[in-house]
């Protein structure tokens, strides 16, 4: 087969300049009618902006002496445009305009752009061309409409409606109007969101309004496990498997229970023996974990306003307090609360043991400036402070405790009991659910007036002597 080049061509061209090296054009068949160069056949461009191949294509001119004489080039059939910037489009139809800077891109299936890891797939892509000098071009913005597909990392596919391409590997994507939402899926995941943004650079997704599943397992050997969530936004770092949650997140797990944070959260993501689990869960500032024991419908919370964290591994949760001026103000404590009793402190640590599928706190240990009280304010009083404080949820046994040359102070008006010593130990009968006091260490049956006074202080319902 013969083929003929643009300079085999030249004395087709009416007063047309020849063309520099740099830039060429072959084609099977050619034919001029004295504005427009019409090629078929193994059409082969090479042009500033990269190089163009299709099955027939027209070129219009422009004025003489431009590096490359087309100022309109039309496309057609099997069309791929191989840029400078390693990525390439397919279609079945392009045209582009290189005095108004634009290009239309179209295909009866789907207009497909590839960038290393990244495919945008849209039957419609209009774009816009920037010219760095004279016959210096590259593609600024791509914009795909209708039904709009991107594939990422060979992973993430998400659905929309438009989605917007900018040369600094910028993506972002929406749906057609505001009752409807982005759709992106991942390996089971399942996410809507009103928009999503790609940073092809850093290798992040961030989801705007996002609410969905995501299909993972926070319990070892639990072959499948689910994580519902909703928050402002989410940024996803694949190559990390991180997510970040950010603003009024909330998220449900079966068998961690409910979690809600006002900053944000983080999830932690690994693959174990072929599925995904969260390996740990780290919670920052205004945060609620939420439990209930599905046979007694007991509701357990725990509100943290520093860091809470979760270690799937050692089936251990740490949570300590902002410090203000070298201590932990009083109202941004950890508070616990259950049942009858509530429990203030600075620093906590629970201590999980498996289930069946749920987890389920064995332990807590809270230190700093320990507070202990009933909540119930219908109920006669029950209160307590000490340094340090050791809580078995499930033997609801309670121990207090002082550091060296402190006391704890324990006080109970159902009883008209006020006790105090080294460490004051609260167990509770299995059967009767009958509570025992006992003390431990210079126990002594009263309060001094000091004393009295800074139960007054610290709990407002305290009657006092």
């Amino acid at each position: 087969m013969k083929y003929l080049t643009i300079f085999a061509l030249s004395t087709v061209f009416l007063c047309a300049e020849p063309i520099p090296e740099t830039s060429s054009v072959s084609s099977t068949t050619a034919a001029y009618d004295g504005n427009a160069l019409v090629l078929k056949g193994h059409v082969v461009l090479d042009h500033s902006l990269g190089k163009m191949t299709a099955d027939q294509a027209s070129l219009e001119r422009q004025d003489a002496g431009k590096e490359f004489p087309f100022s309109l080039i039309h496309l057609t059939k099997d069309v791929l445009l191989s840029l400078k910037n390693k990525s390439e489009i397919q279609c079945q139809e392009a045209n582009l305009d290189f005095t108004a800077l634009t290009g239309t891109l179209t295909s009866p299936d789907k207009v497909i752009f590839t960038k290393e890891l990244f495919r945008l797939m849209s039957p419609l892509v209009e774009l816009n061309i920037s010219k760095k000098e004279e016959t210096d071009f590259e593609i600024e913005t791509l914009h795909a409409k209708n039904d709009v597909i991107i594939d990422y990392a060979n992973s993430f596919t998400l659905r929309a409606d438009n989605a917007f391409y900018h040369k600094d590997n910028q993506i972002t994507a929406h749906p057609k109007d505001e009752n409807t939402f982005c759709h992106l899926t991942h390996q089971g995941d399942q996410i809507d969101a009103t928009s999503v943004d790609f940073d092809l650079t850093r290798s992040l997704l961030t989801l705007h309004n996002p609410k969905g599943t995501l299909v993972s397992c926070l319990v070892p050997n639990v072959q499948k496990g689910e994580i519902h969530f909703t928050c402002k936004d989410l940024v996803w770092n694949h190559l990390k498997n991180i997510l970040v949650l950010k603003g009024q997140v909330h998220i449900d797990e079966t068998s961690l229970g409910t979690l809600t944070s006002e900053d944000e959260l983080h999830l932690v993501q690994t693959k174990q023996n072929g599925k995904r689990v969260t390996t740990a869960i780290l919670a920052k500032g205004n945060t609620m974990l939420q439990y209930t024991v599905p046979e007694t419908k007991a509701a357990h919370t725990l509100v943290s306003h520093g860091n809470l964290y979760i270690d799937r591994d050692k089936l251990q949760a740490l949570i300590d307090s902002p410090i203000v001026d070298g201590k932990t103000p009083d109202d941004l404590q950890i508070h616990y609360e259950e049942e009858e009793i509530a429990i203030n402190a600075d620093k906590a640590a629970i201590e999980y043991t498996l289930e069946g599928t749920r987890l389920q706190p064995v332990s807590m240990n809270l230190k700093g400036n320990v507070r202990l009280f009933s909540h119930d304010p219908k109920k006669p009083l029950r209160c307590g402070i000490a340094d340090r404080l050791s809580y078995s949820p499930s033997t609801r046994t309670l121990i207090l405790a002082a550091n060296p040359g402190k006391k704890v102070l324990f006080c109970d008006e159902y009883q008209s009991l006020r006790i105090t010593g080294q460490e004051i130990h609260i167990t509770q009968d299995p059967e009767t659910k009958k509570q025992t006091v006992k003390g431990i260490g210079n126990v002594k049956f009263s309060f001094s007036s000091d004393e009295d006074t800074l139960l007054q202080r610290i709990f407002p319902n305290y009657k006092g002597l």
